[in-house]
């Protein structure tokens, strides 16, 4: 399985941008929210950032992977696939879950009520096999965006087989894909009985914010729409309609829009698709500034960064306060713009020391680890396209 797939570059800052917004989300849900609803609604909808995740990790899955089960799939190719994968996610989910259950257990003081629920040893195991996002809890646990890494390593199980019905079958492959993607999102967001796990009795927006319960189907759904839109990227015409940079620019302006005004999000969904098109296929001024070091750095950081936010936020559910703070419950805590603002640019820069110190002193050693000594040899010294997803 060794890999002469291009390094997709431009797609690296996406995944940096993304983890930040999901952590400045999970900051005016946890810690403080400076930004009212009524100013807008970007950073509100910013949950969606996963459905990039989970589009970006379709696309370059089956342009990394794709040529390894276009034929068939072999017990060789298809172990040091899954060791790969698991080489990238598990290590690091594994690490902050632990050191999160200390934490929780040994340094912290006796959370809040939604706390004791959201910390419920009962889930624990379900966290450790990866098994959190099937409705195996009545609620998000633990590492709360660590949901999103389930739906991901069981699409992984199921990719070889998927690249192998692309190849075979294309146009077939793509149609089926595609009414499964819409069907879920629908089924998601209209047909399923969705709770609020903190306020039961409250409505349940029609949205695609679905995590513990069924977070499976929101993964897959976004990673069979990864795949599809590789398809189009391979297209002879797709770079030329989708690659320059005023169509990026348009996209993202749309993106903005959708987001500012809550459009439904099955929109911001078509629009992520066409922004990863875009930007693979973008060899111009939108190529120079993804190569930017600084923007390049955060996108090989950006996993930390997703998993490590939890341990800025979990303080302030074992009773801890920012000055300034009103209000009680998650989603409910206040405060003005300004102090907001300061509080979250600084928590923004402690989140990326403490996930520069991740990725260096556990992600990379521990990914070369386990390739090295379980996986393909190939891999062991790579950095490149294999590790791209996040």
């Amino acid at each position: 399985m060794q890999h002469s797939a291009k390094y997709i570059s431009n797609l690296t800052p996406l995944r940096g941008m993304a983890a930040l917004l999901v952590a400045i989300f999970h900051f005016e849900m946890a810690i403080a929210r400076f930004i009212p609803a009524k100013t807008t609604m970007f950073f509100e909808k910013s949950y969606l950032m996963v459905d990039l995740f989970f589009i970006m990790s379709g696309f370059i899955m089956l342009h990394v992977y794709g040529d390894a089960f276009k034929t068939a799939i072999s017990k060789k190719s298809f172990r040091q696939f899954m060791v790969a994968r698991f080489a990238r996610i598990y290590p690091l989910h594994f690490f902050s879950l632990l050191l999160l259950i200390a934490v929780v257990f040994f340094v912290l003081p006796p959370g809040d009520g939604q706390a004791k629920l959201i910390e419920a040893p009962s889930a624990i195991p379900f966290n450790f096999l990866l098994l959190h996002a099937f409705y195996t809890t009545k609620m998000y646990t633990w590492n709360i965006p660590s949901w999103s890494i389930s739906p991901e390593w069981w699409s992984y199980m199921l990719f070889p087989f998927m690249a192998l019905f692309i190849s075979r079958k294309k146009i077939v492959a793509v149609v089926v894909f595609l009414l499964f993607i819409m069907a879920a999102y629908y089924s998601i967001m209209y047909l399923l009985p969705r709770v609020n796990p903190l306020y039961p009795s409250a409505p349940v927006a029609h949205n695609i914010n679905s995590t513990y319960d069924y977070g499976f189907l929101r993964g897959l759904a976004g990673f069979m729409c990864g795949m599809v839109v590789y398809v189009f990227y391979r297209s002879a015409h797709a770079k030329k309609i989708f690659g320059n940079d005023l169509t990026g620019l348009i996209i993202l302006l749309l993106l903005a829009t959708a987001l500012h005004f809550a459009l439904n999000d099955a929109i911001v969904v078509v629009l992520f698709a066409l922004l990863v098109l875009s930007f693979a296929g973008n060899e111009s001024k939108v190529h120079t500034i993804c190569n930017n070091k600084a923007l390049q750095y955060l996108g090989n950081i950006s996993y930390s960064i997703y998993l490590m936010q939890i341990f800025f936020q979990v303080p302030f559910s074992h009773g801890y306060r920012l000055p300034g703070v009103t209000g009680v419950g998650r989603g409910k805590l206040n405060i003005d713009f300004g102090s907001g603002l300061m509080y979250c640019i600084i928590y923004v820069l402690l989140l990326i020391a403490l996930s520069s110190l991740s990725y260096y002193a556990i992600e990379k050693p521990c990914r070369k680890y386990i390739n090295q000594n379980w996986g393909n040899p190939f891999e062991k010294n790579k950095t490149g396209p294999v590790g791209a997803i996040r």
